[in-house]
């Protein structure tokens, strides 16, 4: 009892500091202040930084990675053609240099272009070298000196009210998480979402619903934040056919689609948020790609689901049990295994359409260079977001024919239309998201930071000892998230600090994306200040009002938090470890 009356108060203590913050769009405000001051009181200290320079050749001499390349002419002067196609491709590549030397002496200096790295010769014959001699060859992408920009100047105040419309209209999270979402709801609208849903919990055995239940809870997040809304209740009703506490079925739903946010097989629309975050932060140099997160959070939805079943016997379920139940999970009509199975043709018939245009070579919408490597990079994978639209539209139009569900063509409007009244907030929310990253960019404050922060770190030791790190910035967020439930918002003040200062560090940014997602998935289960809280304190108190209390129910959710995050920080470690990329064309280093 005393341990859980210390942890009541720190709950407390967090809640009542939670209370104290503003609305979002408020401290967005603020924080807009803060860079219009900084940018003024920066300029006038004529403060600057000079970025490093980029060595993109590299060679590995006992087991040390040390710069450039070693090559060795002929005694006839034939050389070395050097292919460095993928660098050529990384719009992070602005001001190269060829250098070569002998020894330790420069003898050799030109500029390059990114056509050039396709195929370097080096040799007698196009460069002025000494056949039979040996030299160290670098190609480098120089550094530049960067300058604080002011807005409180004439040009800063210039750009701010020819650029504010621009901001908000252009902000790529906008219109692709919009799009994403009237998508997403026609398929609810018409009832595919919850009938699919249903149906994958029926099909499996008893002893199989927990691990699935927090499956499926990890995977409704492809519909933002529908799953939240349908896992629990849905889990809750299984639970009860299953003779136990429905108010388990509902923390497990609750654990699987809040805590799960970064486990999913399939991509989302928190993938396509973070990806044009980060790439807002980035500039596009890298640029990341709405699946960089993918192998990670597939193998994640396994972790999640072996330690939350695990939790759950552990902990949950002896403590709620009764042995009651009764009740069953209402099966499927068979108006709607037909309308399911007529959406699932449907939806298989669009995704069979769509792979026409990316598996084939020289399909519509494949990468025109035939490099393997570069499939990833195709119009296919950075137009996800209207493909994956197209489907969910398709199979919720087919299901709501074949159920009964779409009378008229005018339902289809009113499903899209609804879901963008949800999102007014969101919206809102976002005109002024959008000034503080173009402002704080158009400041370079973004760069002079990334490039001190950097520093700092590498003086730390980050290079050498990344994972300290890495655990360190997880446990940032994760604090975080308790007092601001607001992905987008978190990602909209971390990304353009972090993503460039570990990109100065050599790390990727679908990397710190990752990172970042996990400190952010972990603590919506337990934090009082999630906006979906209050809602499962109403489902617990329609099974018992006496343990829908915020201390209790967190103290069911607590467990959960605790070994998901250490799950998931001993699968990043091994994860790293390996060197294993977090996703297609996303490794850990640049």
């Amino acid at each position: 009892m005393a341990r859980r009356s210390m942890v009541m108060r720190w709950l407390d203590g967090v809640e009542r500091a939670g209370n104290r913050l503003p609305h979002p769009f408020w401290l967005f405000c603020g924080l807009v202040l803060l860079v219009v001051a900084l940018s003024g009181a920066l300029s006038a200290a004529g403060v600057t930084v000079e970025t490093p320079e980029t060595q993109l050749l590299t060679s590995t001499v006992d087991g040390q990675r040390l710069p450039g390349r070693i090559v060795e002419l002929a005694p006839d002067g034939a050389g070395v053609v050097l292919d460095l196609g993928s660098a050529a491709h990384s719009s992070r590549i602005a001001n190269l240099e060829l250098q070569i030397y002998a020894g330790e002496e420069a003898i050799h200096r030109e500029p390059l272009t990114r056509s050039d790295l396709t195929a370097l010769a080096i040799d007698a014959e196009s460069r002025p070298l000494e056949p039979g001699a040996s030299y160290r060859v670098h190609v480098v992408n120089g550094g530049e000196t960067v300058e604080v920009q002011s807005l409180l100047s004439r040009a800063g105040l210039t750009w701010f009210v020819l650029h504010m419309v621009e901001n908000f209209a252009h902000f790529e999270p906008l219109g692709l998480v919009l799009v994403m979402l009237m998508g997403v709801a026609i398929a609810e609208g018409a009832g595919l979402i919850p009938t699919a849903m249903r149906a994958a919990a029926l099909a499996v055995p008893d002893r199989l619903i927990i691990p699935v239940m927090f499956a499926l809870g990890a995977c409704g997040n492809i519909g933002s934040d529908a799953g939240i809304v349908v896992i629990p209740p849905l889990s809750a009703a299984i639970f009860q056919q299953m003779g136990r506490s429905p108010i388990a079925g509902l923390i497990v739903g609750y654990v699987g689609a809040t805590a799960g946010f970064t486990a999913n097989v399939l991509p989302a629309g928190t993938d396509v948020l973070a990806m044009s975050l980060t790439n807002a932060a980035t500039g596009g140099s890298p640029e990341v790609n709405v699946l960089c997160n993918w192998y990670f959070m597939v193998v994640s939805v396994f972790v999640l689901a072996g330690i939350g079943t695990w939790v759950t016997l552990r902990y949950t379920l002896p403590r709620l049990d009764d042995g009651g139940g009764g009740g069953e999970v209402e099966g499927l009509t068979p108006v709607e295994k037909r309308a399911l199975g007529v959406a699932t043709a449907a939806v298989l018939a669009a995704v069979g359409l769509w792979l026409l245009t990316i598996v084939p070579e020289g399909g519509l919408l494949r990468h025109p260079d035939p490099n393997p490597d570069l499939v990833w990079r195709s119009p296919f994978f950075k137009g996800l977001v209207p493909i994956l639209f197209t489907v969910f539209a398709t199979g919720g139009v087919a299901y709501g024919l074949a159920a009964g569900t779409l009378t008229k063509a005018d339902d289809i409007i009113e499903w899209m239309a609804d879901s963008m009244r949800r999102m007014g907030g969101y919206i809102v929310l976002i005109l002024v998201i959008s000034q503080f990253i173009r402002m704080f960019q158009y400041a370079h404050l973004d760069r002079i930071i990334a490039v001190l922060g950097a520093d700092a770190l590498r003086a730390l030791g980050m290079a050498e000892y990344p994972i300290p790190f890495f655990v360190a910035f997880i446990a940032l967020v994760a604090v975080a998230n308790l007092f601001m439930g607001s992905a987008s918002a978190k990602w909209a003040i971390f990304a353009p600090i972090f993503v460039p200062m570990f990109m100065g560090l050599d790390v990727h940014p679908a990397l710190t994306q990752l990172l970042y997602r996990l400190g952010d998935s972990i603590t919506n289960c337990v934090s009082p200040l999630y906006p979906f809280f209050p809602i499962l304190l109403g489902w617990v108190a329609a099974e018992d009002p006496e343990k829908a209390k915020v201390g209790t129910v967190l103290s069911f959710l607590l467990p959960y938090a605790t070994y998901l995050l250490g799950g998931w920080l001993i699968m990043l470690v091994i994860w790293y470890l390996l060197g294993l990329p977090v996703g297609p064309d996303s490794p850990l280093t640049l």
